[in-house]
């Protein structure tokens, strides 16, 4: 395994898809590698897939020994093998597990050029195959096809975002799965990376070359020599700390005092900032839990008559076709009160452009562009989140 001193400091590390998200913390190397904290967040997000890859990866077995499709799965081979992988902390999200599986089941389909499923890629400082517990990099790479020297890997996801084409094509955890692939197998030269996505029950993917590869490469060892020049422990918040199992250890979270009347100084201001972001992540990790909590008892009341609990809230809309035909009965245009849905509009645009009406163009001439801003905490580059609605 890679040994790197840090401020004194030997740490001892198998740099992972998730480490290298995490690795981003000083504070998270201190208390995983030097502290070895063994309180830990247990999130039922990372339990259910972990008990929905368990389950896949029984069920790929049972294929290739029957030499058949997932499609010719019994419901109960399944269901057994949900239940067995399936751990009784999560027992609440045992029927959505099942659902994900038997999609897959009825979806997915075994390639013939099948080479490995659930394959521990573990590799030493020399990029050598290696065992697990002595590997410098390492990575599960869930299903491998290789034909010739093309190399396609799966990887399950059970997270309910569905990634564009550019994040697709910049996800550093495929990535590396291609790239310890392709120190496994040197003769592979293309590389294809796919995100099965269990929620939905079909798949996306991206490519790899072996120029970016080599890029990724160059990449791993900066980070590397970056993780060196750490010269304090002092935790750096970011979009890793939604990911982070020892958050509730980190002091900003802990961080109860006062701030200054005004933030004046660029100083404060990054403070204020960090503790916002961590605040952030647990609020909404602890939200999750309480949330849970709630569905399978009650609602929660404490102080003076403040509760958390689910609230039914009433909304008033009306039918177009009928609203049209009242305002025009009062000489009035739908165009009055009507906002346009842009997200359904540019559905309409793309059909338009598959059946070359000319429609698409028309369209297109006449939008016009508004700007709003909002503020928030985001990564620089990340575009912002369409407007549900045009006026």
């Amino acid at each position: 395994m890679k040994k790197l001193k840090v401020l004194g400091q030997e740490l001892s590390l198998k740099l992972s898809p998730s480490f290298l998200t995490n690795a981003a913390c000083p504070k998270y190397l201190k208390l995983h590698y030097v502290d070895k904290v063994d309180d830990r967040y247990i999130r039922v997000a990372a339990e259910r897939g972990s008990a929905a890859h368990a389950a896949i990866d029984e069920l790929m077995g049972a294929c290739q020994e029957g030499m058949i499709q997932p499609s010719s799965l019994s419901i109960e081979q399944v269901s057994d093998a949900v239940q067995k992988h399936t751990p009784h902390t999560i027992l609440a999200e045992l029927g959505e597990i099942l659902a994900w599986c038997r999609l897959w089941a009825e979806r997915y389909k075994i390639s013939p050029h099948l080479y490995g499923v659930e394959e521990k890629v573990a590799l030493d400082e020399q990029f050598e195959d290696t065992t697990w517990d002595n590997a410098s990099y390492r990575g599960i790479l869930d299903v491998i096809d290789i034909e010739k020297e093309h190399c396609t890997i799966t990887d399950w996801k059970s997270q309910p975002h569905i990634m564009n084409q550019a994040e697709l094509d910049t996800h550093e955890q495929l990535t590396m799965y291609c790239w310890l692939a392709s120190k496994l197998y040197p003769h592979v030269k293309r590389f294809t990376a796919r995100i099965w996505y269990l929620r939905f029950g079909f798949y996306a993917e991206t490519t790899r070359s072996m120029e970016d590869l080599a890029a990724f490469e160059q990449l791993l060892l900066l980070k590397e020599r970056k993780i060196l020049e750490i010269d304090n422990w002092d935790p750096i918040p970011g979009k890793h700390c939604q990911y982070c199992d020892v958050i509730m250890h980190c002091p900003l979270a802990q961080d109860l005092s006062t701030t200054n009347t005004e933030v004046i100084s660029q100083a404060q201001a990054i403070a204020v900032a960090q503790r916002i972001t961590v605040m952030d992540a647990l609020s909404k990790e602890l939200k999750g839990k309480l949330k849970g909590y709630v569905k399978k008892n009650d609602a929660v009341m404490f102080g003076d008559k403040w509760v958390w609990g689910f609230r039914a809230k009433e909304s008033i809309y009306w039918d177009v076709g009928d609203l049209a035909e009242v305002l025009a009965e009062y000489g009035h245009e739908l165009t009055e009160v009507a906002s346009v849905d842009s997200r359904k509009l540019k559905k309409l645009i793309k059909a338009a452009v598959k059946e070359d009406s000319g429609m698409d163009a028309e369209l297109e001439r006449i939008q016009k562009t508004k700007v709003r801003t909002t503020f928030s905490g985001y990564k620089q580059g990340d575009a912002e989140d369409e407007e549900s609605e045009v006026e």
